[in-house]
């Protein structure tokens, strides 16, 4: 039987040191620069949530389920810099879980993130932006691959720069890089790092409603046991449908090959595609996002996911509204030989009712589902996982202008 015991809350704490510097460094490169501007305006946001709950396989396994009541606080700040050449947003959260049933599971999940652009010139913006998340292999890793592995923290660091040349009026040239390194608390995990290169062309048609792209992407995984590489040629089409609806369409040939440690190597044609679909109404928010393209395993291969993505909220009063939030993952071996060993579907949905209380106090009650199959189409071998919470959060903004 694996033995999923935590150590004490306490020792689940860390930022890592290179990554404060990192942030503070350049938030204060960004200031220095933004110091130019006339006009700038700044909002911090201050959040705590306070949470209780049930829910019935807190570690998410097939058998011998362990259930539990939790408690959860979730203090967070976010800060928010605007100017006429640039912009800055700073966003930190934590998530303190306590497990009454079984303390020995009570841990701290953190995020930080920092993203920023400045405009040097009237044709050239650049962009940078740094996150750290430490969770489990049971919160964002399985979000993104869609398969279900015992439970063990997980390091994962995000770095990103980029800009921008504006050709003409209607025709810029974007390129942006990307890092991505996870680590895993086990050793029989697989530690990565994650290149992606991207080099778009963007014209905008006389409309000013549709943006067409094309360009080529890069994409280069490393770990101890193999190396994954792909070059695609990428077309997208981004069209604004109104002043609060707007979409992005995006699909590629994706030529992928993979070398292991002994020098055996593969390759193999494929497919790239994205689809965002945003609509902000008076009444109504919709979020739908899905892609196809490779992730990386704990267990250090690649491999093909469609990801889709839905968050859907009502007010059905001025006070009172609906929502729900859902995600459907498919994996599959980028290979022939590796799709029956692969292959899992993993959906998860998730309705809430809310009411706001005051201008800065809302409370929510929430119910979630989850369910893995070892199959794409059948329900074999299943691990499913149900939990309910009474939620109330607390924003409280402050602007101020210089």
């Amino acid at each position: 039987m694996i033995n999923h015991k935590k150590e004490s809350i306490y020792l689940h704490f860390k930022l890592p040191l290179c990554l404060s510097y990192s942030i503070a460094a350049i938030a204060i490169l960004f200031l220095a620069m933004c110091s130019y501007a006339y006009a700038a305006e700044s909002k911090l946001t201050s959040k705590l949530y306070f949470s209780g709950g049930y829910d019935d396989n807190i570690t998410y396994v097939r058998s011998e389920k362990i259930d539990s009541s939790i408690l959860k606080a979730e203090p967070g700040i976010e800060w928010d810099y605007k100017s006429l050449l640039s912009s800055l947003k700073i966003i930190a959260d934590l998530d303190m879980l306590a497990y009454l049933d079984d303390n020995d599971y009570n841990r701290i999940d953190q995020n930080y993130s920092l993203q920023g652009k400045h405009r040097f010139t009237e044709r050239w913006d650049t962009r940078i932006g740094l996150q750290y998340t430490q969770d489990t292999t049971l919160n964002t890793y399985l979000e993104e691959t869609g398969q279900l592995t015992n439970q063990v923290d997980r390091d994962f660091y995000y770095g990103t720069a980029g800009f921008s040349y504006e050709m003409t009026q209607v025709s810029i040239l974007d390129i942006d890089y990307r890092y991505q390194h996870a680590e895993y608390e086990k050793d029989i995990y697989s530690n990565y790092g994650l290149h992606r290169l991207n080099i778009r062309y963007r014209h905008r048609l006389k409309n000013e409603i549709d943006t067409f792209l094309l360009g080529p992407s890069f994409y280069h995984r490393e770990n101890d046991s193999n190396d994954t590489d792909y070059i695609s040629l990428d077309m997208g089409w981004k069209r604004k449908w109104s002043e609060i609806t707007n979409s992005f369409a995006s699909i590629g040939a994706r030529y992928a090959t993979m070398e292991d440690n002994d020098g055996n190597d593969k390759d193999r044609w494929g497919v790239k595609a994205k689809l965002d679909l945003i609509h902000r109404g008076i009444k109504s928010d919709i979020t739908f996002k899905y892609y196809h393209d490779l992730s990386t395993l704990a267990q250090g291969t690649d491999v093909n996911v469609d990801n889709f993505h839905l968050e859907y909220q009502y007010m059905l009063a001025e006070r009172f509204g609906v929502g729900l939030r859902g995600r459907l993952v498919f994996t599959y071996g980028l290979f022939d030989k590796e799709q029956d060993s692969v292959d899992n579907r993993y959906y998860k949905i998730g309705p809430y009712l809310f009411y706001r209380l005051s201008k800065n106090l809302k409370l929510y009650l929430r119910y979630r589902y989850q369910i893995t199959s070892d199959d794409l189409i059948e329900n074999e071998n299943t691990n499913d996982r149900s939990s309910a919470w009474i939620e109330i959060r607390y924003e409280a903004p402050f602007s101020f202008n210089s």
